[in-house]
């Protein structure tokens, strides 16, 4: 190593220790250590020359030996002009003629005391070598590295508003930060202040981390983004230092938006832990308090954090003059989803008869990811099929895959089980055409899709947001259509295990109606809550009662539309899948016809 070298490497060492990075330190004294350990062991070992024991012995003859050292396997001998070589020697073969022929010639003979070898130490610092580069790179991963580029900064995002569909209230309610954004001085002057954070709550998927770049977008501002799990650390107190920078890196940048994705990760309520990791969650919290509750709101830095969990944050993160302000991203209703495939279309082919508001009514509770997953299956499914366009087939196939699942073709089923996938579903769809209340039957079919043996679709015309008891009931009868279709074609002891999941859904709507909704009048509007022994007998009685009168008004619907029920059977079997237009026309033909 030359005198530069040595002079750089020791004055980054001191600018470490001035900036108390203990490990980088601490690594970097490892490797110096190491490194001269490896060195002075290196200059303590010569090498040495091995000979062959026929010229050890003429040299001997000679009087050139002047010192004989006797090691395991062999000896090391040195001449009178101080060269020094090895002879290989058996232990086995080495006794004491060979010494007193060595001393006889005037050697001085010796043997190797008990110590450390020098190559031994070097092979022992190995390790330590090991260690001090795995501790060198620890160190710069957790960003002891003076010129880590954490936080990651955008500027001059391209996302703005007209590219978030559906969330029309919330972008709304994002006006005025992007006015102040643009323009403080227009708030301050009248004594307005901004929230200094703001809190985006609402179901994964549906378009927070999109409407946060599309507000830094829209104001023209830097945009800081990292998630609640980057201010995790192995060590302690890397991770209150990370916020610390974080807030510094956004004031140099003012005006600017941090955005903390999942910010339950670190926000969560503290709980007061003894263990380590207990006190550095806390203590990262209580930096990002300060933080937040420490800069002047007028250097134009407002934080944005995202969750689908506010139930769980920390109550002094969400009180005024931190996240003092709430912004709800919901689920999108039926227009909101139609707006949000508009967009997702831009980047796809459509053809002609592709009907977008048609998908965006058969989707209900689909979120803004989730719309564009559909859009992309449909596209898969044009591609496969080698289409230059995205036909309604497509649309209709990816819907399907997505909400049913898969289809199994390959799936092979016998023709008395399929003949009783057939009764089964279409019992659902006689119960689900004939009481009033229940969705539109959208499709049927027999095909096996992900779990289940057949399938049939209900759509909602509109979307509900308060559900009447009659819409609940229905569903319970539909629900229960398949099982009492099974029992009034094949007998009481011909029905299968194909109702289980109906029987679950059943049974969760039917505890929710007593114990949460009051829809009870044996229980009445009180609050149920289950204890360790589950819950109370007359809940577990009511519960029992009202699954039962559903099942009954189910069986009677199948027998007294039996001959609707035989012709859609025979319908599926034919065709395997019904659109729900055929399904209503072949159940009012049939009634019309038992009713003259």
């Amino acid at each position: 190593m030359g005198a530069r070298p040595v002079t750089n490497f020791f004055k980054q060492t001191r600018e470490l220790l001035r900036r108390r990075k203990a490990i980088a330190a601490a690594a970097v004294l490892v490797l110096i250590a190491a490194i001269g350990a490896i060195t002075g062991s290196q200059l303590l070992a010569e090498p040495v020359v091995e000979i062959s024991y026929s010229q050890f012995s003429k040299d001997l003859a000679a009087g050139k030996v002047q010192r004989v050292l006797v090691d395991e396997g062999g000896f090391s001998v040195e001449t009178a002009e101080g060269q020094k070589a090895f002879v290989r020697l058996p232990s086995g073969l080495l006794n004491a003629d060979y010494l007193d022929r060595a001393a006889a010639a005037g050697a001085h003979v010796d043997f190797v005391k008990p110590g450390i070898d020098p190559t031994g130490v070097a092979s022992l610092l190995v390790p330590l070598v090991l260690i001090g580069v795995v501790l060198a790179l620890l160190a710069v991963q957790t960003d002891f590295n003076p010129v880590s580029r954490w936080p990651r900064v955008v500027r001059a995002l391209p996302d703005r508003f007209e590219h978030v569909a559906g969330q029309d209230e919330p972008k709304a309610e994002l006006q005025e930060v992007i006015a102040f954004l643009r323009d403080s001085e227009a708030f301050t002057k009248v004594g307005a202040r901004i929230p200094r954070g703001l809190l985006m709550v609402g179901p994964p998927g549906t378009g927070k981390t999109l409407i946060a770049k599309a507000l830094a977008g829209e104001a023209g501002v830097s945009f800081l983004a990292v998630s609640g799990s980057d201010f995790s650390a192995p060590l302690i107190g890397i991770a209150k230092s990370r916020v610390s920078k974080l807030f510094q890196q956004a004031r140099k940048r003012a005006p600017c938006l941090i955005f903390i994705d999942e910010i339950d990760a670190i926000g969560r309520k503290r709980g007061g832990g003894g263990s380590a990791a207990d006190r550095e969650f806390e203590g990262t919290l209580n930096q990002l308090l300060v933080e937040m509750d420490g800069f002047n709101t007028t250097a134009g830095v407002i934080v944005i954090g995202a969750t689908n969990r506010v139930d769980v944050l920390d109550p002094a993160l969400l009180r005024p003059g931190r996240f003092d302000r709430q912004v709800h991203i919901g689920l999108p209703d039926i227009s909101g989803r139609e707006a949000i495939l508009n967009v997702h279309s831009r980047n796809v082919r459509l053809s002609t008869g592709a009907d977008l508001r048609s998908i965006a009514q058969g989707t209900p509770g689909f979120s803004g990811a989730d719309l564009g997953n559909l859009l992309n299956e449909a596209a898969i499914f044009a591609a496969r099929e080698g289409a230059d366009e995205i036909s309604p087939d497509h649309l209709e196939a990816a819907r399907n895959k997505i909400i049913m699942g898969l289809e199994r073709r390959s799936l092979v089923i016998t023709s008395e089980e399929r003949r009783l996938v057939a009764v089964h579903e279409a019992g659902h769809a006689v119960c689900a055409c004939l009481t009033p209340g229940s969705d539109k039957v959208h499709s049927a079919t027999i095909i096996p899709h992900g779990q289940a043996l057949g399938l049939v679709m209900r759509l909602p015309e509109n979307d509900r947001h308060c559900i009447p008891v009659e819409k609940l009931e229905a569903d319970l009868i539909v629900a229960m259509g398949g099982r009492a279709a099974e029992e009034v074609v094949f007998g009481p002891k011909k029905v299968t295990t194909g109702a289980a999941s109906d029987i679950a859904h059943a049974t969760d709507l039917v505890r929710r109606m007593v114990t949460e909704w009051g829809m009870s009048p044996a229980i009445g509007m009180v609050r149920v809550v289950r204890s360790s022994e589950g819950l109370p007998p007359e809940v577990e009685r009511e519960i029992r009662r009202i699954i039962d009168e559903m099942y009954e008004a189910a069986k009677a619907c199948i027998q007294q539309n039996r001959h609707a029920l035989d012709s859609l059977v025979e319908a599926l079997l034919e065709r395997e899948t019904i659109d729900g237009e055929e399904v209503r026309r072949i159940v009012t033909i049939k009634e019309a016809r038992m009713a003259a």
